[in-house]
């Protein structure tokens, strides 16, 4: 285990929503970028919140300077899978394409009562706020104790075959399935609670 060290004056520094069910391929180490309607235009430290039902700050995502999809578009002919993949995001507004490099958890997840304690006025964005801006709430998260890296993703070439996959499509993979299987039986994982694509529509 390790306190967190992140350098908080060259990023900008977010707390960040994320829908439950989308985290495992995160976690896994599989999904290498996330898609959003809009985003910070510079690299950015993400405090993660999983929203309802697990509504809690679960660790930290480092993302790298955006891509956009418009401008990789023009890299690849009509045939290419690739360019079929960046279309269908393009078309569900998503033009930032936003690397991962890396993802630490808290060792213990932050519920989101505990940050109602230090500011009772405190909002949980729909998409993401600046903690600049929330600095009672950023320096509670930067005490808390954060574990090891789950992986550190190079992002020098673009990751062509993970390029617009979908968290779906991912749940297909026989490397899911198999982290997915590690993911169940790892105590360090215990307190992570998320489910899947999958799971979440059996349900239904």
């Amino acid at each position: 285990m390790c306190k967190k060290d992140v350098n908080c004056q060259l990023k900008k520094n977010i707390f960040l929503s994320f829908r439950p069910e989308f985290f495992r391929p995160i976690l896994y180490g599989m999904k290498k970028y996330e898609y959003r309607k809009r985003f910070c235009k510079e690299p950015t430290t993400a405090y993660l919140y999983l929203s309802s039902p697990v509504q809690e700050v679960i660790g930290v995502v480092e993302f790298l300077e955006p891509l956009i999809a418009e401008e990789l578009l023009v890299n690849y002919s009509e045939s290419n899978q690739v360019y079929s993949r960046l279309k269908r995001s393009i078309d569900s507004g998503e033009q930032y394409i936003i690397p991962i490099k890396s993802l630490r958890l808290f060792e213990k997840p932050i519920p989101i009562s505990e940050l109602k304690k230090i500011n009772a006025k405190f909002c949980v964005p729909q998409c993401y706020c600046n903690l600049e801006n929330q600095k009672d709430i950023f320096e509670y998260l930067k005490s808390q104790t954060l574990m090891t890296k789950e992986f550190e993703h190079d992002h020098s070439k673009i990751f062509e075959e993970n390029l617009c996959v979908l968290c779906s499509e991912m749940e297909e993979m026989r490397e899911y399935k198999k982290q997915d299987d590690i993911f169940r039986k790892d105590p360090r994982y215990a307190n992570v609670k998320c489910t899947s694509l999958t799971e979440r529509m059996s349900k239904k």
